[in-house]
């Protein structure tokens, strides 16, 4: 035998008519006065430091001009012994003396005297 609630329910069930749902509400922002205006500045900004880093990356950091003939003379400072390493391999291949007095000059250069019994690079040599 069916329960009372099963009979009210079939009924509920024959007389239910669905309803299409109705659309969301769209809630629109109402910008701020002043928020285009920082929009702007910000863009403005980014703009601006796009500049500036381009400047910076582009301009050769040599202020001297290059039409200046002091420019091409070597000057006698450490800096300008640097060979590029082909130049050294094949200074090394074709002529040992040359190689040899390279290496000597540098090492004189880069490495303190060895001269006395008690320097750094003796001990250390030793162990």
């Amino acid at each position: 035998m069916p329960e009372p609630n099963d009979e009210q329910f079939e009924k509920y069930l024959k007389n239910f008519r669905p309803v299409d749902p109705e659309p969301l509400p769209v809630r629109t922002r109402k910008h701020a006065a002043g928020a285009s205006s920082r929009s702007a500045l910000a863009a403005c900004a980014v703009a601006c430091l796009a500049a500036v880093a381009v400047v910076v990356i582009v301009l050769p950091r040599n202020s001297q001009p290059t039409n200046d003939p002091t420019a091409a003379v070597p000057r006698d400072d450490a800096r300008h012994d640097k060979i590029p390493t082909p130049a050294l391999t094949r200074l090394a291949l074709d002529d040992h003396a040359a190689f040899d007095q390279f290496m000597s000059d540098k090492f004189q250069t880069q490495f303190p005297s060895m001269q006395s019994a008690h320097s750094a690079l003796r001990v250390l040599a030793k162990e």
